[in-house]
């Protein structure tokens, strides 16, 4: 298994032609759940299915298109479009790097457009060999009678949940069965069938069931994706690989700490801890040279958001991991949305957020090539009166036509991975390099077309020493920013001080 902690080197010289793709969910699952337990699943599921294959587990896609169920305290729904262009944009890049077939696993209860994309994808524009399965449903179909329904929340994912160390667990709450169909939700959303954001009996749900439904979702999930595959003209399951696994060293995406709430926690915690803004957090999975790993960018912005997040008080999202890196395309293993993903992610978002009673966000980018954040930013205050979205300072302004030295996978950078994520750190490869050219050279042949290895700078240079301190010094300008930019907001918008 290949996984973003991995060089893009790494994934080069490998021959590994299959991507597994798990799509995670933030909505609600009741009071005593996470709303980001979707994620969760997907995360530790993704790695189960995939370890010891010959594979490369990309990062989980965080949002869903649970629109029926926008509304509830931190819940994120993303349009049928913009989830579509993610799936289209993902499986060009991978086709255009050599990888021949896609395992999408949705976690979602929501993300009815999937498997349409997953069919038009193989069969309009045959960009690869994809398949599709929600492994959930698998545990559905294996659940006591006594266990059903589950339409979000009930005993099924109830169970899953304890069945998870990184998934707290509230109180439950009693059994309730409405007595409308399921597709009533279609037409009139979650909150007028289920006000509570939950459909099923929890009260029937414990960690022994729900390690032995993990089991069968698992077993289940590699015997389709064995015969899913077999069905493409060239045929053949999954292929065994002994190379060593780097996986996430805490075995989890980090949340917040401290009395931040986050997707760890449940609507109702969302709604009674009263957060006085949301935090977008925006990275990136791309190449990072010979010594530093695909997910540089993406660990950064988890460092970063979860210390603001903690000492502000404020909903953290869990950052976007892939988004525009167009400039490291020639990369294998960079993953990239087009602009216009982009910028309908961001829009869904605030949309999403603002639905659920938000007035204030903030856009937290740890990524270079970000540059329709700023124009997107720009026409979503001039949409709204009522919600206000600002960044960490102004998202890449214009940087000169000056050659500059230091630019990608440097010293800053190469530190930084020093410091939190050492076991990723390739210092047997490290290579320093400086092109000590204009940045623009981005917007014409890529970084790949005036450094062959991807890095501009001097990754030598780099001691974790410096990556801790630079993280510190990053939470405290981000602070004092956003202290400031609200503050204006209030001044210029008549709220007072």
């Amino acid at each position: 298994m290949l996984t973003i902690f991995n060089t893009s080197p790494e994934v080069a010289r490998s021959d590994v032609d299959t991507a597994v793709l798990p799509l995670g969910s933030i909505e609600p699952k009741g009071p005593h759940l996470p709303v980001g337990l979707d994620m969760m699943l997907a995360n530790r599921f993704g790695r189960d299915f995939s370890t010891g294959k010959a594979v490369y587990l990309l990062p989980v896609l965080p949002f869903s298109t649970a629109v029926e169920a926008r509304g509830f305290p931190g819940a994120v729904a993303l349009r049928q479009q913009t989830q579509w262009d993610a799936l289209f944009d993902v499986a060009g890049v991978l086709g255009r790097h050599g990888f021949r077939r896609l395992i999408v696993l949705d976690f979602s209860n929501y993300n009815w457009i999937v498997k349409h994309a997953v069919r038009e994808i193989n069969l309009n524009r045959e960009l690869l060999d994809a398949i599709w399965m929600n492994p959930k449903e698998f545990a559905r179909e294996a659940a006591e009678e006594e266990m059903l329904p589950d339409y979000g929340g009930g005993a099924v994912e109830t169970s899953l949940a304890m069945a998870l160390d990184e998934a707290p667990v509230d109180d439950l709450p009693e059994d309730f069965l409405p007595e409308s169909p399921r597709e009533y939700i279609d037409y009139h959303g979650l909150a007028a069938v289920a006000p509570d954001g939950y459909w099923g009996r929890p009260s029937a749900a414990s960690g022994e069931e729900g390690r032995r439904l993990y089991g069968v979702m698992l077993e289940r999930s590699l015997e389709f994706a064995e015969y899913a595959l077999g069905l493409f003209p060239e045929g053949g399951g999954l292929r065994s690989d002994e190379r060593e696994e780097l996986w996430w060293p805490r075995g989890e995406i980090p949340g917040a700490e401290g009395r931040a709430p986050d997707w760890h926690r449940s609507i109702s915690q969302i709604r009674d801890a009263d957060a006085p803004f949301a935090i977008i957090p925006t990275s990136a999975t791309e190449q990072h040279s010979t010594s530093q790993p695909l997910a540089t960018d993406y660990v950064q912005a988890l460092e970063l958001v979860r210390r603001v997040a903690s000492q502000t008080g404020a909903y953290l999202l869990p950052a976007m991991p892939v988004v525009t890196s167009w400039g490291h395309i020639r990369f294998r293993g960079t993953v990239t949305f087009s602009a216009m993903t982009v910028r309908r992610t961001i829009e869904d978002v605030a949309e999403s957020l603002r639905a659920s009673g938000f007035e204030r966000a903030a856009l937290l980018n740890i990524h270079g090539g970000n540059w329709v954040l700023k124009p997107t930013l720009i026409e979503i205050n001039r949409r709204y009166d009522d919600f206000l979205l600002v960044a960490d300072g102004d998202i890449l302004s214009y940087r000169g036509q000056a050659n500059v030295e230091l630019l990608h996978a440097s010293e800053g950078e190469g530190s930084f991975i020093k410091a939190f994520y050492p076991e990723a750190f390739k210092e047997e490869n490290l290579v320093d390099y400086s092109p000590n050219c204009p940045a623009s050279a981005f917007d014409f042949t890529g970084i790949g077309g005036v450094t062959p290895q991807g890095v501009w700078g001097y990754p030598s240079k780099s001691t974790p020493e410096q990556g801790r301190r630079e993280v510190e010094e990053k939470v405290e300008r981000t602070l004092d920013y956003l202290d400031r930019a609200f503050s204006a907001a209030d001044r210029l918008r008549g709220r007072g001080g």
